[in-house]
């Protein structure tokens, strides 16, 4: 080539550089552009990632309180006999019944068989003019206060004749001051002290007195007079 057309592919070459250089950004070729970073398997995986599922609460069973122990009352004594085992008839076909025990010295008030009161008591003397004999039959009427033997007993029953008249009552007193001062309370359902009639504690007597004994059947049992002899 010739010098002059070596001068003119310089200066193209010269030209085309400075128009490279003066092209606007926007309009650079596709070459340049600068692509996006793909996005990593890490941060992939991150928005993918099941969440960790939430723990449920576990609802602790309630307890079921312990029930408190129902203080049971000791029942109140009712009116209401409780059956006695006894070496007697006690004569549960009977509403009332009254028996005497001369071997151990009482007296028990039955309600249809069931024991309601055991009454100490002290019959006759063992003596053939004292002794009180056995017996069944209906109380009698009532006699309240009587005076013999020098002596006053009250809440006085009839029960029947023999060699006298022969009676449930208090014990006898006299009058000192116008205070009773009562005898034998030592022989209650201890031993036979008495003239023949059966006697009980004025306590006692007010009690019976006050239960209505009037038409009761009542038996009063062999006398045992060898063994009081």
């Amino acid at each position: 080539m010739s010098r002059s057309e070596w001068g003119l592919v310089v200066a193209l070459m010269v030209v085309t550089i400075l128009t490279l250089s003066f092209v606007p950004p926007g309009r650079r070729p596709e070459a340049f552009a600068v692509s996006p970073i793909p996005a990593t398997p890490s941060s992939t995986a991150s928005a993918t990632r099941t969440a960790t599922p939430t723990r449920t609460a576990t609802t602790r069973p309630t307890s079921t309180a312990t029930p408190t122990p129902t203080v049971t009352l000791s029942p109140t004594p009712s009116s209401t006999p409780t059956p006695t085992s006894f070496s007697f008839d006690t004569r549960p076909d009977l509403a009332r019944y009254i028996y005497v025990d001369q071997g151990t010295q009482h007296l028990y008030v039955f309600v249809e068989g069931a024991l309601v009161r055991d009454i100490p008591c002290s019959t006759g003397l063992p003596d053939a003019d004292s002794y009180t004999p056995a017996w069944t039959g209906e109380v009698g009427e009532y006699w309240g206060t009587f005076f013999a033997y020098e002596v006053y007993a009250d809440e006085a029953w009839y029960l029947y004749k023999s060699d006298g008249s022969i009676l449930v009552h208090s014990l006898p007193y006299t009058l000192t001051n116008d205070a009773k001062v009562y005898q034998d309370r030592d022989a209650l359902g201890v031993r036979p002290a008495s003239h023949g009639c059966i006697r009980i504690s004025p306590e006692d007597a007010a009690w019976f007195t006050s239960w209505g004994p009037g038409g009761v059947l009542m038996t009063i049992s062999d006398p045992h007079r060898e063994k009081w002899q």
